[in-house]
C-alpha cells in the first residue's frame, strides 16, 4: 500500500498536469497493484512488462478504465510489441493489430520503438484508430520525426472518419538512461566525478522536447486536428530517479514510477511548480556546455537508442527462446 506522503505527491503531480504511471519491475508487481486497487485509486497509467499474460493486461486496463472514461488522456495502458520487429514496418503493424485485438480494451496502447520503421507503423496505426506509445526517443531530432509521423497519421485518420479523441499517443524519453549515457561520456572526456555538468543532460533534453512539442502545437494542421478532437501527444518520462519527479513537472506529461521510487520521491518533499515551460534557454545553455566538454546530445541519443534496442531484443530472445513473430511482447521503455 502507498504511504500517505506518496498519495499526497501523486495528487500534487496530477494538479500540475503530470499523469503518474506505474512502471512495475515485473508482472507480479503489476498484479499486486491491481489487487490492492492502487491503479484504480492512485495512478493514471501503466507500463506492462514483456511477457505479461493477456488476462492480467485486461485486468490492468479494466482497473484504469474509470480514469480513461473521465479524463482525456488518462487511464492508458502501454503493452509492448516484439522489439525484434523494430526494423520491419509491416511486421510491426501486423503485430500491433494482433496485440490490440487480443487485449480488446479501448485504453490499450501498443508500445513500439521509434525507429524509422516504427515511425511508419505509428502513422499507419493511427490511421486505423489504434493508440500508440512510441518508445526509445532520446533526442530532439528523433522526437521531431516522431511528431511528423504523428501529424501524418492523424491527418489520415481524420480523412478516414476515425474519431480522433479515441486515438491517444504517448512518446517516452528515458531520462535516467540518458543522464547515465551523458555522464559516462563526460567520464571518458576526463570530467571529474563532481563536475557541475553531471546529471544535467536528461533535464536539458526533456525541456527541449517539451519546447519542441509546444512549438508544433501552434501549427495550422494541429489546430485542424485539435478542432476535430485530437488529444495532444503526451510526453512520458521513464527510468528516472526520485529526484527527477520534482525536476520534471509540466503540463500534459506523465512520469512512470515504480513503488520504491515513488516513496523515495515523497520523502524528498513536495513539488515546486512547473519546471519545463519556457525553460528552453537554460536547456540550450546546458547542452552547449556539454558540447563544449565533448558530449554531443544527439550523438549520445543515437548511441543510447541503438544500444537499448539491442538490449531489449536480447531480452526478448531469452524470454521467448524463439524467432520473432508478429505478436505481443517487447521492451521496457
Amino acid at each position: 500500500m502507498l504511504s500517505q506522503e506518496a498519495g499526497l505527491l501523486l495528487k500534487q503531480l496530477v494538479a500540475e498536469g503530470v499523469s503518474p504511471w506505474l512502471a512495475p519491475g515485473d508482472a507480479d508487481e503489476l498484479d499486486t497493484a491491481v489487487g490492492q486497487r492502487t491503479l484504480k485509486h492512485a495512478l493514471e497509467g501503466a507500463l506492462v512488462p514483456p511477457g505479461t499474460e493477456p488476462g492480467l493486461v485486461r485486468a490492468v486496463c479494466d482497473a484504469l478504465l474509470p480514469a480513461y472514461g473521465t479524463d482525456a488522456g488518462a487511464g492508458q495502458v502501454s503493452v509492448p510489441v516484439d522489439p525484434r520487429l523494430a526494423d520491419d514496418a509491416g511486421a510491426l503493424i501486423d503485430a500491433a493489430r494482433m496485440l490490440h485485438a487480443t487485449v480488446r480494451r479501448p485504453n490499450v496502447l501498443v508500445r513500439i520503438p521509434m525507429t524509422a520503421a516504427g515511425r511508419t507503423a505509428l502513422a499507419a496505426l493511427l490511421t486505423e484508430g489504434i493508440g500508440v506509445h512510441g518508445s526509445l526517443v532520446a533526442g530532439a531530432a528523433r522526437y521531431g520525426r516522431v511528431l511528423d509521423a504523428y501529424v501524418q497519421g492523424m491527418e489520415r485518420a481524420l480523412a478516414a472518419g476515425v474519431r480522433l479523441s479515441d486515438v491517444p499517443v504517448v512518446v517516452s524519453f528515458p531520462v535516467g538512461l540518458f543522464d547515465a549515457e551523458a555522464d559516462a561520456r563526460l567520464t571518458g572526456r576526463g570530467a571529474p566525478p563532481g563536475h557541475a555538468a553531471r546529471g544535467t543532460a536528461g533535464l536539458a533534453v526533456a525541456r527541449t522536447l517539451f519546447r519542441l512539442r509546444e512549438q508544433r502545437l501552434t501549427g495550422g494542421w494541429w489546430r485542424v486536428l485539435r478542432a476535430n478532437g485530437a488529444l495532444p501527444p503526451r510526453l512520458l518520462w521513464t527510468t528516472g530517479g526520485a529526484a527527477d519527479v520534482r525536476r520534471l513537472v509540466g503540463w500534459n506529461t506523465a512520469h512512470a514510477l515504480c513503488a520504491r521510487t515513488l516513496e523515495e520521491a515523497a520523502r524528498l518533499g513536495g513539488l515546486a511548480g512547473d519546471t519545463l515551460l519556457n525553460q528552453h534557454a537554460p536547456a540550450a545553455r546546458a547542452l552547449a556546455e556539454l558540447a563544449g566538454l565533448g558530449v554531443d546530445a544527439e550523438e549520445a541519443a543515437a548511441a543510447l537508442a541503438t544500444r537499448e534496442l539491442a538490449r531489449i531484443r536480447r531480452g526478448w530472445d531469452l524470454m521467448t527462446g524463439c524467432a520473432a513473430v508478429p505478436g505481443p511482447g517487447s521492451e521496457r521503455p
